[in-house]
Parts: structure tokens; sequence; C-alpha cells
């Protein structure tokens, strides 16, 4: 398992480096405030997520013509990349495809397979962020990095470790903060 999450690392540093270029290309001016590698609940496969405070607002005007208290859940939609308007999916050939597809071609699934990819996870944001990655698209103390898995029970506590190791203090106190006020 070992060599896998090895090579799988490098795939996905590589793909999110990608991605991520071409991603801000399309955001073009927008003040982008989040990235997010997603899995989902058996870390089966991975897309690349970001979300520009534009991109919230359009979201949310979405919504509100449907539901017109949808504005009482911003920070829900803030900070749950399904709802985000860009990912690598928004890209003709993005280079997560390959990442996915080598999550899904492992034998093994099990607890220790699923913490072994969300330590890669991080490790990859890690390292991109220390090549300066993220920052020549957005301020680091206004960007929040973390991992998420959609439809878990674990979700919760795999946001605030990724986010807490991921980010400056200060951007993980306000991540941490980020459901308080839902529905106030």
């Amino acid at each position: 398992m070992t060599d896998f999450f090895a090579e799988f690392k490098e795939e996905l540093v590589k793909a999110v480096r990608a991605d991520f270029t071409e991603l801000v290309k399309l955001i073009g001016n927008e003040k982008l405030y989040a990235v997010a590698l997603v899995t989902d609940s058996d870390a089966g496969t991975v897309y690349l997520g970001l979300n520009t405070e534009e991109g919230l607002q359009r979201r949310l005007e979405d919504y509100k013509r449907e539901d017109p208290d949808a504005g009482l859940y911003i920070s829900s939609y803030r900070w749950m990349p399904d709802e985000w308007l860009y990912s690598d999916s928004d890209l003709e050939q993005p280079h997560m495809v390959q990442a996915s597809r080598m999550l899904m071609s492992r034998e093994d699934y099990s607890e220790e397979s699923h913490e072994a990819f969300c330590k890669v996870a991080v490790e990859a944001l890690e390292q991109l962020d220390r090549e300066g990655l993220f920052t020549s698209s957005a301020a680091r103390d206004e960007l929040t990095l973390f991992v998420y898995m959609n439809d878990d029970d674990r979700t919760e506590d795999i946001e605030e470790a990724s986010a807490k190791r991921l980010n400056p203090e200060s951007v993980y106190l306000r991540f941490k903060a980020r459901y308080d006020s839902v529905g106030e």
C-alpha cells in the first residue's frame, strides 16, 4: 500500500498543479477563497474544487429564486465543494481523471487505505502551497485549503484536521467557525 500511495501522491501533485493552473484562467479576476481536494466515503475518486466570492454569490442567487430563505445557509454553501461553481470537471481534459483512475484501480479500500489517502491529499496540497501555486491567485491569509469527503460521518473531522495543518492559524480559526451562524 505504501508504494501505491507514494505513486499516487506524485500523480496527485501533477494533476492539482495542472488543473489548478487551468481553472484559475476560468475564474479570471474573481476572488478565490477556497481550494479543496474532494473524495467520496471510500476514497475511490478525487476531484479538485475551487470557489470564488463571485461564484458563491451567483450560486446563492440561483438558490434564492427557488427558496427565499436560501441566504440563511450561505455558510453551508461557502464551505461545501459540492455547491461550488468551479472544479476540474469544467476543464476539457482534466488531469485529475488519472488520479481518480489510480484510486479506483487499487484493491485495498480498508480504513488504513482511506487514512493513507487523506494523509497523501494533505501532503500534496502542502507541497503545492510551499511551491507558491496557490498564492499566485490569492493572498494566503484569504485562501482556505482543505480536504473534503462528501456524504460521510467523518467529513467534519477530515476537514478540520486538514484545514488545521494546511492553513495559517487565522485562516484555520475562521474555517473552524464556518457553521457557527448557519440558520441564524
